[in-house]
């Protein structure tokens, strides 16, 4: 029979298991707006306000994108990387801002901490893929019926909460993942079927 002692001593390092577990956790900031064009906007006023930023995508479609759009904004160089490339050392004191989530939260997780991040910005549209997986239109309608402006940026922990639960459940349901070039491609290979809003 297990010492009492040792069941305690057992019990008290689960307990801070637990909370070591949310310590470690890297904090998420979620900048959602209605479009994909208003996205980009937002994300290049954004860089005006501070140089300093590079932007790091998960998806080469989402890049090009951004590089399309920049390059009719500015002549100057905004640094905008693949999640592949991103490095410690290539931040180098920038500051990362990802311009989308990955449908995976535990592959997003782990590059964060590999960059040394405790805190991380997501730029999202309600109209990316991701969204769809969980009401993203619903989303939409309720927001402009509250008033909500295209470009008008919302931080809210529902949001954030609504993202994670999405990716958890596509997660659990993807034991081997398909590569792909965009955000809808991905959905398309590795979870087809899936509506997570259920």
């Amino acid at each position: 029979m297990q010492p009492l002692s040792s069941y305690f001593r057992g019990s008290i390092n689960s307990m801070f298991g637990l909370f070591k577990k949310k310590e470690d956790e890297v904090k998420v900031v979620d900048k959602v707006v209605i479009s994909e064009e208003a996205k980009l906007q937002v994300m290049y006023s954004y860089w005006n306000q501070n140089k300093n930023i590079q932007f790091i995508f998960w998806f080469d479609e989402t890049l090009r994108l951004a590089e399309s759009y920049f390059a009719t904004q500015t002549n100057e160089s905004i640094v905008l990387l693949t999640a592949r490339e991103a490095s410690a050392h290539l931040l180098n004191g920038k500051i990362a801002v990802f311009a989308e989530h990955y449908p995976i939260h535990s592959k997003e997780d782990a590059l964060y901490k590999k960059l040394n991040l405790q805190k991380v910005e997501v730029f999202s549209s309600l109209r990316e893929p991701l969204f769809n997986k969980f009401g993203g239109d619903k989303i939409i309608q309720l927001m402009q019926q509250l008033g909500m402006k295209e470009d008008e940026v919302i931080e809210h922990k529902m949001i954030s909460k609504a993202i994670r639960n999405a990716q958890d459940k596509i997660e659990k349901k993807v034991p081997f993942e398909q590569t792909a070039q965009s955000q809808e491609d991905w959905l398309a290979k590795n979870s087809p079927d899936q509506n997570t809003g259920q």
